[in-house]
């Protein structure tokens, strides 16, 4: 039941960047995503041989468009493979992201068939998986999920370049980063996730 009502409060109150909005008739888009990630840590017991970390994620996203060139979007994503790496081995994490955000967009040109598109929001990251891996063989993985936070949260702020492919298609390219807000260890271990998403998404008009 915790777990239930964090997902639907943060689905209420916080979420992320989305498809580049466009100023145009169509209310509501849905859509899917995809792209990679390159995550690290920030905070004072952060190793100093700690790198980033390349994953990957995918999931959809609702956009309403409440004025010409804003909209506000929620989506929810499965990220897999963030964390960091060091020479011993590397630190991996999967979460369930759920973000908010307000987006803004102009035209490019005067077709109005491309779109440049800036957003800015929250995000609720549920851990999913964590796992630290050592480069020895010998040594077992170490499941490390009691160790994490159950959720974490960042502030995303991105941009992203849409494509009017059709009436109806949209496809779009965006980059956005996420800062961490809250320690990722329950263990006072002062580490904050910070990732990078480079997305590609395609979306289209509802109703």
């Amino acid at each position: 039941m915790k777990r239930l009502f964090t997902v639907l409060a943060a689905i209420a109150l916080f979420g992320m960047l989305a498809a580049p909005a466009q100023a145009q008739e169509d209310k509501v888009r849905l859509g899917l995503q995809g792209g990679v990630t390159s995550s690290n840590f920030s905070g004072d017991d952060v190793p100093d041989d700690a790198s980033s970390k390349t994953g990957f994620f995918a999931g959809g996203y609702f956009n309403y468009f409440f004025a010409p060139n804003w909209s506000v979007a929620v989506e929810g994503n499965w990220l897999a493979g963030v964390g960091s790496k060091r020479p011993s081995g590397d630190i991996k994490l999967s979460y369930f992201e759920i973000p908010l955000t307000l987006n803004f967009a102009f035209p490019l040109g005067q077709s109005e068939k491309t779109w440049l598109g800036l957003g800015a929001g929250f995000t609720a990251l549920l851990n999913l998986t964590c796992e630290e891996r050592a480069d020895d063989p010998a040594i077992p993985n170490f499941d490390c999920k009691d160790d994490t936070e159950s959720v974490a949260w960042a502030v995303p702020f991105g941009a992203g370049i849409g494509f009017k492919m059709s009436d109806a298609a949209v496809v779009w390219l965006g980059a956005r980063y996420q800062l961490g807000l809250n320690d990722t260890f329950s263990d006072d271990t002062a580490a904050k996730l910070n990732i990078w998403e480079f997305v590609l998404g395609v979306g289209f008009p509802v109703g």
